[in-house]
């Protein structure tokens, strides 16, 4: 069956002499595998368009019971010139791509995941610098939302030096009896889920995925680490 997609790149790796496996999240097939067959060679069309964070239109031939798919056309629909040319940008991008690569189920479209990925690549590719990481807090935040597990929201609480945010339900205390998170942590979280961008320093930021793996990991029962963020560190 042939299949023309809407799509977000979330990863991209080398196969072979001259072709890329890619992982994308589309809006027709959800998380889906696909191999781009002679994509690297100099006289490959698909080759910028199968990019991470590449917003691209798909040709795909898709294959019943298979877990990777033929991608023969790709055309880029919305260039995001910036998140490519800056390292916070492009880090940023990254950590929303593998929480949805780690998060998803295998070609369970869902349409809410689709738009809050585009949504947040949008919103990243005209941030500010010292506003990107913020940005993909943001994302990820909401993503717990439409999971079904998100924070509950709570007034921002004053003269405070932590809080603690219970890792069942998203409670957020003024005291002991969860995960403990520094205020300067929690507001750069607090402030984001209002659309409210602001610069996180390097220990914010430590805190915050520490958070985030530890929350994503007991509501889906498996370990979800911020790969992405080691790597770029």
């Amino acid at each position: 069956m042939i299949v023309s997609t809407e799509a977000i790149i979330i990863h991209s790796r080398r196969f072979g002499d001259s072709s890329r496996i890619v992982t994308a999240y589309s809006r027709e097939l959800g998380k889906v595998g696909l191999v781009a067959k002679g994509a690297r060679t100099a006289s490959s069309s698909l080759g910028s368009a199968l990019e991470p964070m590449s917003h691209a239109r798909l040709t795909v031939y898709h294959g019943k019971n298979k877990d990777l798919h033929t991608v023969s056309r790709a055309e880029t629909i919305a260039p995001r010139a910036r998140i490519q040319g800056s390292y916070d940008h492009l880090g940023a991008g990254l950590l929303m791509c593998e929480l949805i690569m780690r998060t998803q189920a295998q070609e369970q479209p869902d349409a809410g995941v689709f738009e809050l990925l585009c949504r947040a690549l949008n919103v990243l590719d005209s941030a500010a610098n010292d506003d990107a990481y913020s940005v993909s807090v943001a994302m990820r935040l909401r993503l717990a939302d439409l999971m079904g597990f998100g924070l509950q929201r709570a007034p921002f609480p004053q003269d405070r030096r932590y809080v603690s945010i219970d890792v069942s339900d998203g409670a957020v205390y003024e005291h002991d009896g969860g995960i403990r998170l520094s205020i300067a942590s929690y507001g750069i979280m607090h402030s984001s889920l209002r659309g409210k961008w602001t610069s996180a320093q390097e220990s914010d930021r430590l805190e915050i995925e520490s958070f985030l793996s530890l929350y994503f990991s007991h509501h889906l029962d498996t370990r979800i680490a911020p790969q992405a963020f080691n790597t770029l560190r």
